[in-house]
């Protein structure tokens, strides 16, 4: 049995003269002369040999056969164009939209720091979503949101079919505004039991947080649980508690410079007690994923390692 050599305008006709119900509609709607409207129609009737249209002298009426063939049709026509649609997404077209999630506190600073310094974004729309890890992400691998095209983070994808782009590797350590540490002394991360620290909620276990920190010498790590008055959602609520003298806060020293420049927080600790992450970038792989998507994440990247060669040249 030979196979129908069935065209795209063929099948585009036949879709546009079902929903006009009129040869002479459908013509005007394609933008072709009625003429050539109907001589598709009869050259795709005869192709298949069955009819798809019942005839009266004022309009068309789908025949059975008809009426079980225009979903067909307009499934095919659809996918065409979400062929074309994933096509055109791949070439140089600034359009669409990127969705880019990450902890508060990297939000917050892409906000600040990043996103302006993208250049001629075009027809894009950037949408930045806070997506904070629980405890378990550091074991288990983070999971990708469905509708996430980009996500920066401090733990590895569970989907090892995902891409992980290092970017840097970052401290975080415990930190209480002056007035809390001459009122509360504290040495190491021993005594945190005594202290009010501030809790974030998606790292709750039994009503507390477990810090991690590393020796003095930085050969071992110890997890501590902590707990405290204050529970919140974001590092940077959490950092405003601390501004205000209602306990330690975990944060990661890139984050809070500016509080430690301007003496709003200091490091609790005389020794360096800290835990380093990993600051990731995961994405699908590059044939899997718009340009769009490409240009976006490219020019974040580039943005975010440019800033870190300057504050490590500085900081020589």
């Amino acid at each position: 049995m030979n196979k129908l050599q069935l065209k795209h305008r063929e099948l585009k006709i036949i879709s546009v003269i079902a929903a006009s119900e009129n040869i002479s509609h459908a013509a005007t709607v394609l933008g072709i002369a009625q003429a050539n409207v109907s001589k598709y129609l009869a050259d795709f009737e005869s192709k298949v040999g069955l009819k798809v249209f019942d005839r009266t002298t004022r309009q068309l009426t789908l025949t059975p056969f008809g009426v079980a063939l225009l979903p067909y049709i307009n499934d095919m026509l659809d996918r065409n164009e979400q062929l074309n649609s994933f096509i055109a997404d791949y070439k140089h077209e600034k359009r669409g939209k990127v969705t880019v999630y990450a902890p508060t506190g990297i939000i917050a600073y892409l906000s600040q720091h990043v996103i302006a310094k993208i250049q001629d974004i075009g027809g894009i729309t950037l949408s930045l979503k806070t997506c904070n890890l629980e405890r378990k992400a550091f074991y288990e691998g983070v999971d990708f949101p469905d509708d996430c095209d980009v996500l920066i983070t401090y733990a590895h994808p569970k989907d090892e079919s995902l891409v992980a782009s290092f970017i840097t590797k970052y401290a975080v350590m415990a930190f209480a505004s002056p007035e809390y540490i001459k009122q509360h002394p504290i040495n190491s991360p021993d005594e945190l039991e005594n202290h009010s620290c501030i809790l974030i909620d998606s790292m709750m276990i039994d009503e507390a947080n477990i810090w991690r920190f590393s020796s003095a010498g930085g050969k071992e790590m110890h997890d501590y649980r902590v707990t405290g008055n204050y529970v919140c959602d974001n590092t940077q609520s959490a950092l405003a508690l601390a501004r205000n003298h209602l306990g330690i806060v975990f944060a990661p020293y890139a984050s809070i410079q500016k509080d430690v420049q301007s003496g709003l927080l200091v490091p609790c600790f005389s020794e360096q007690h800290e835990w380093w992450l990993d600051l990731v970038a995961i994405f699908r792989k590059r044939e899997y994923q718009p340009w769009r998507v490409q240009f976006i994440l490219d020019a974040m990247l580039a943005e975010i390692r440019q800033q870190l060669t300057q504050t490590l040249q500085l900081s020589e």
